[in-house]
């Protein structure tokens, strides 16, 4: 088990009765383990506590240490009185012999506007975290959580072999606070066979859909249980920041502004971040990890903030009524509609086709003039599925319809209204559909699925004769007979039917 991380909290910088420019920090030990098991008292009492400091919050240095559980430290600064410098702690038990990664950073001599990087703003490093990466090789069922090392590889050419994923613990930003920029800083420490090309991009991308459990995650799960498609790719944004990286080992910093702005107004989306490279075979960058044992090199996520509250919003969630739903069938059923069906069934027949795909109306009246959706999810409940639901992970998007709105009560394969046939002809509407704009990769458990749809409603809510339908598609990368089925709006537990909720503000 790892040592948790713990909060650096000083209680004084004043001159100690025991000197002149002496002073006195203290903090909080852990009490748990990073997996949140409770810490023995017998080990907690013998924790040894390093104490560093930066000039630049980049590289750290070791200045003191406090020993048996220990929370306080008395000496002299070891840097000149009045020179803003940061401290942070790790923490180690010296039976496990494990040195946790640095505490948030604080700032002294603090800044009249609380330690500022220009006027009422404030600047943290937030150190506490998890990684791991995942493996297509030998280490495809493999966790790598506890390696000093995040890794990216590629392999053959332009195909991830090793992806990243980090996860950050940002309870240092208050509720509230404006994130104006954040990076995303790791040390590139270490390749293999050279490295591969010169400059290969690495990027950076949110983490979408899934939760990834970083102590279980492979390259074929995100959590030891559920399936997910090409070690989490189906599971990431478009990439938020693509940096080139060269041979040279050190610092590599990505702007992650826009998915840490999303953590900090809604945590529970924080599912992480995950790093991987493009370029020829074997082209690799690997870089230092929470584990990594130079904890001056461990990753890092740079945030800047100002700590004024955003403007009172009043914020409301509501659940919007479905108005209507149904799956397209392919082949002997192209021209009957299901729409009184309690399924809305995605299907892949033959291998690489889409033979079922559901559409859903919804009604957003309820949404007021004015409002600013801040995010919106569907859900649905995976239910059902035929012989066995074929492959072990099955990729559904959500996408939506242009220039044609269909009548779920009447819709078929050949038509969108049960006369007129589609745009593209007798296809399912596939000719109307735009590019997904939300992915969930569904294991074989059943249970609730959800997908991002934040952007899609917001279209609607601006320009409500858009307003055609939601499609929900079956997987075209699957083999024949792959299929999920979902509880439709006729399923006999109401309880279980979709839902579209749609968190907005008002008085912005």
């Amino acid at each position: 088990m790892l040592v948790s991380f713990f909060l650096l909290l000083f209680s004084l910088f004043a001159p100690a009765s025991e000197g002149a420019g002496t002073n006195t920090i203290t903090w909080v030990n852990p009490t748990t383990y990073r997996d949140a098991l409770g810490i023995p008292g017998t080990l907690r009492s013998t924790v040894e506590t390093r104490l560093y400091y930066s000039l630049d919050g980049i590289s750290w240095k070791q200045f003191a240490s406090a020993y048996g559980g220990g929370e306080t430290w008395t000496g002299v600064l070891p840097v000149e009185e009045g020179t803003v410098a940061y401290y942070a702690a790790t923490a180690t038990i010296p039976v496990d012999g494990i040195e946790s990664g640095l505490s948030a950073p604080l700032i002294y001599p603090v800044a009249a506007d609380g330690g500022s990087s220009s006027a009422g703003e404030v600047t943290v490093v937030v150190g506490s975290g998890q990684d791991t990466y995942v493996d297509l090789g030998a280490g495809i069922n493999t966790n790598y959580s506890s390696t000093p090392l995040v890794r990216t590889y590629v392999w053959p050419d332009n195909n991830v072999a090793n992806r990243g994923f980090l996860k950050w613990d940002i309870s240092s930003v208050p509720t509230g606070a404006q994130v104006t920029r954040a990076s995303l800083r790791l040390y590139y420490a270490e390749e293999v066979v050279g490295g591969g090309d010169d400059v290969i991009p690495v990027r950076a991308a949110k983490v979408i859909g899934v939760n990834p459990d970083i102590g279980r995650a492979t390259w074929n799960s995100p959590d030891a249980i559920n399936a997910w498609v090409g070690g989490g790719g189906g599971n990431l944004a478009e990439p938020e920041s693509i940096v080139n990286v060269g041979k040279t080992h050190g610092w590599v910093e990505w702007n992650v502004t826009n998915m840490t702005k999303e953590w900090v107004d809604a945590p529970l989306s924080n599912f992480g971040v995950a790093i991987d490279a493009g370029g020829r075979i074997d082209s690799n960058r690997y870089f230092a990890s929470f584990e990594y044992p130079d904890p001056g090199l461990r990753p890092q996520l740079v945030v800047t903030y100002d700590p004024e509250p955003v403007p009172v919003a009043a914020t409301y969630t509501v659940s919007v009524a479905n108005v209507g739903d149904t799956f397209l069938n392919i082949g002997g059923f192209a021209g009957t509609n299901y729409s009184s069906e309690p399924l809305i069934r995605t299907y892949t027949w033959p291998a690489y086709h889409v033979a079922n795909r559901g559409f859903i109306r919804w009604d957003l009246s309820v949404i007021p003039a004015g409002a600013t959706v801040t995010s919106a999810n569907l859900w649905l409940y995976y239910v059902a599925e035929d012989s066995g639901g074929g492959d072990n992970a099955y990729m559904v998007t959500v996408s939506k319809l242009t220039g044609v709105r269909p009548d779920p009560a009447l819709a078929t394969w050949n038509t969108y209204d049960g006369v007129f046939p589609w745009p593209g002809g007798q296809d399912g509407g596939e000719g109307a559909m735009t590019l997904p704009e939300s992915y969930a990769a569904v294991g074989k458990s059943h249970q609730w699925v959800s997908w991002n749809v934040t952007e899609l409603v917001r279209e609607w809510i601006a320009d409500p004769e858009k307003n055609y339908v939601m499609v929900v598609d079956g997987d075209e990368s699957a083999s024949c007979d792959s299929n999920r089925h979902f509880a439709s709006g006729e399923y006999p537990d109401a309880v279980l039917r979709p839902q579209l909720q749609i968190t907005y503000e008002l008085g912005r």
